[in-house]
This record gives structure tokens, sequence and C-alpha cells, in this order.
């Protein structure tokens, strides 16, 4: 009784009860990877100092935002397909066997894991947060990545990868994640009732 229980919550959780529910996890994902490579395609501004950019990468608050609205599965798709897929379509390669997409990933199944009430201040605060430990997560990742796989001298995975991400990443994932979700929240409950004819 307790497993089949424990089996339901997790499958619940995951928003994979049901084919139903399989099918609007995987329509938000691809909604999801589309907004990313869009947004990921729209210059950004920055500021120089010395080395390091600093500014906003919007396609990234995407990541966990969608995991925020329809849990860690659509989170990690939309993190690491989207990334995959980015860098296919734009470079024309998957880079290093997309093991820094699935740092990317980690990223959204880490916020899509808490439970989330869009329209509350706090949980928009406990969404940053779940964020921004995900986006530690996936620093740790790309950093592992580079000194591993990729051989990179430590000084250059630090300045070069984990600097930049961290300068242009996190300012990122705190403003702009509860805004993406905010927006969701008022788009679904706001205006399309009012599109919609009854």
């Amino acid at each position: 009784m307790s497993e089949e229980v424990s089996k339901k919550s997790i499958l619940e959780k995951f928003q994979m009860n049901s084919s139903d529910a399989i099918v609007w996890t995987l329509l938000y994902t691809l909604i999801g990877i589309v907004l990313f490579i869009l947004v990921s395609q729209i210059p950004m501004g920055y500021l120089m100092v010395d080395l390091f950019p600093f500014g906003l990468l919007p396609a990234l608050a995407i990541i966990p935002a969608m995991g925020a609205i329809r849990g860690p599965v659509a989170g990690f798709l939309t993190g690491y397909l989207g990334t995959v897929l980015f860098d296919f379509l734009i470079y024309g390669a998957v880079v290093t066997m997309t093991l820094p997409a699935l740092g990317y990933g980690l990223l959204g199944f880490i916020a899509g894991l808490a439970t989330y009430d869009l329209s509350n201040g706090r949980s928009l605060i406990k969404l940053t947060i779940l964020s921004v430990v995900g986006f530690v997560f996936t620093l740790l990742i790309i950093v592992a990545v580079g000194l591993t796989v990729e051989s990179y001298a430590t000084l250059v995975v630090l300045g070069f990868v984990m600097l930049p991400l961290v300068t242009s990443g996190l300012p990122t994932i705190i403003l702009l994640t509860p805004v993406y979700a905010r927006i969701y929240h008022l788009l679904i409950h706001s205006v399309i009732p009012r599109i919609r004819p009854e």
C-alpha cells in the first residue's frame, strides 16, 4: 500500500500520472524549448568590468520557470534539450557530449521539485531560492566538465567559464525567474479566460 502511494505521489509530482498529464508536460516542454531558443537569439547588452560581463541572460530564466510551472520533468527537458538544440541549430555542434546541457537540465529539475502558488510573493521567493540552488549545481557541473572532460586549466575554467556565468546568470535567475512565472500566472488566470468564448 505505501509503495503504491509513494509511486503515485512521485508520478503526480513529476506530472506523469496519466497520459493527459504526460502530453501536457511534453507540450509545456516544447513551448519552453522554443522560447529558450528564440530568446537566446536576442542580443543583450552587458557591461564589461575587466574581463567579466555583467548583464542578463533572459533565456536562462525560462528553464526554472518551466520547472515551476509544469514540474521537474518539464524543467529538466527544457534546460537539457533547449541547450542541446540551441547549440546544434545555431553553432552546428553538440558541445562535450551534451554534459554542460545536463547542468542546465538540473537547474529546471531542482526548481520544479517544489510546489508553487504563483500568485503569492512568498512562493515566488521560494522559486527564486530553489532556482539559485539549481544554478549553483549547474555551475558545479559545468566547471567539473571543463576541468575533467575538456581539460581546461583551473584558472581558465574559473575566469572564463564560471565567473561570466555567475556575473550574468545569477542576476538573471534572481530577477527574471519570478517575473516569468508571474507573467505566466497572469496570462493563464487573467488574459486567456477573457479571450475564450463562453
